[in-house]
């Protein structure tokens, strides 16, 4: 009967507490329509002032208590662009606060967009948003060429917060270009270690009023900052890590006929490998990558010889551009592949620029399959003939 007893009151116990649980640790959806939600912030600088500008985004809509006199103040548009500046980073933070009826929530902010000028002096901004544990770290930093917040405010066309649209477009291009990724806590990451520089997603406007990725920035720790245009991101990407689903057009000479090969990369790799057998350490770059050949314009038949001068072709572009992309980051005296990283983690600790010194030798393997193309077509022989004519 003890037992019995036991037993009933056990459930019972368990199931109070958690109504209680529910009751104390609920949300309560009124409070909600009272705050102003965070979705991105963008940071310039104006002569010796922080300013900040915040997308917001009222879930009352129109109605909304929080939202006060200003609901309209940027017609139908799907959030609501606030400014303030200050001195600081932080007294911008409270002035912006001032101007807005209810507070902030800060813990959906998506998105940290920094104009080129906010990183003249990067290190009280980054000190302010790492000392925030409102902010999640899982936020993106993003940089843009131009205004901050000219981008928030002038886009157009979207039918979510601006800042929304900004984190899903390099989302999108980080799936092909993992550098891209460039979330706060692998930034800062990035930023601690010996190189000191961290690669960052780089937007602008478009022509079209949206905001698009414009390419790659590298950011240094003390604010120095390089951008590297679209056209050179691939090369980039390369040495940076993994890419997947990205094309490349290969230069393609035969039998003293110039073409291009169109070559789709299903993925790469790269890794680099410190060797510490000489009088000085030397850096081997190990590229591996699986694509298939996607267009061919050398009117030659697909044969074993030809895949061979093709493979050897493709070697001999991922090595130029890679080359080409490590002289400049010398150029601009920023180790942005991590030669001195790769360095200490065998214990080798550089001096202040070494790096660009180091020796560099390329470990290069493509490897192509056919993909949809046919071998040879009827017509392969006449095109050969107009190519040789031309």
């Amino acid at each position: 009967m003890v037992k019995w007893v036991t037993v009933r009151k056990r459930p019972s116990a368990i199931t109070a507490a958690l109504l209680c649980a529910a009751f104390v640790t609920g949300c309560d959806y009124n409070d909600i329509d009272h705050l102003y939600i965070a979705t991105g912030m963008g940071v310039d600088r104006e002569g010796h002032s922080v300013r900040l500008s915040m997308d917001l985004v009222q879930p009352g809509g129109a109605d909304n208590p929080a939202t006060g006199e200003n609901a309209n103040s940027q017609g139908n548009a799907p959030d609501w662009i606030v400014s303030a500046d200050a001195p600081t980073f932080e007294e911008a933070m409270s002035s912006l606060q001032a101007k807005l009826s209810h507070s902030l929530y800060l813990q959906h902010n998506a998105l940290v967009l920094f104009s080129e000028d906010a990183l003249r002096d990067f290190a009280p901004i980054a000190d302010a948003l790492e000392r925030d544990r409102q902010l999640r770290r899982s936020q993106l930093w993003v940089i843009t060429p131009t205004s901050a917040e000219s981008v928030l405010r002038e886009s157009t066309g979207q039918t979510e917060p601006i800042s929304l649209v900004i984190r899903d477009l390099v989302d999108e291009a980080s799936r092909r270009e993992a550098c891209l990724a460039s979330d706060e806590l692998h930034v800062v990451k990035a930023l601690l270690r010996p190189s000191g520089v961290a690669p960052l997603a780089a937007i602008e406007e478009g022509p079209g009023g949206s905001p698009e990725v414009k390419g790659l920035a590298y950011l240094q720790r003390d604010g120095k900052l390089a951008i590297v245009d679209r056209g050179r991101l691939l090369d980039n990407a390369w040495w940076l890590g993994r890419t997947l689903d990205v094309r490349e057009v290969v230069p393609w000479a035969k039998g003293g006929r110039q073409g291009a090969i169109g070559v789709h990369w299903l993925r790469t790799s790269t890794r680099l490998v410190v060797d510490t057998s000489g009088q000085s350490p030397k850096v081997r770059v190990v590229w591996r990558g699986t694509g298939e050949i996607e267009r061919w314009q050398a009117s030659e038949k697909m044969s074993a010889n030809t895949f061979a001068a093709l493979e050897q072709a493709i070697r001999e572009d991922v090595e130029h551009r890679l080359a080409k992309a490590l002289d400049q980051a010398r150029a601009v005296d920023m180790d942005a592949f991590g030669l001195t990283n790769a360095c200490a983690e065998k214990g080798i600790q550089l001096r202040d620029g070494a790096w660009k010194r180091l020796q560099v030798e390329y470990d290069i393997e493509p490897h192509i399959v056919h993909g949809q193309l046919a071998s040879t077509t009827p017509f392969a022989q006449e095109a050969k003939g107009r190519e040789g004519s031309s």
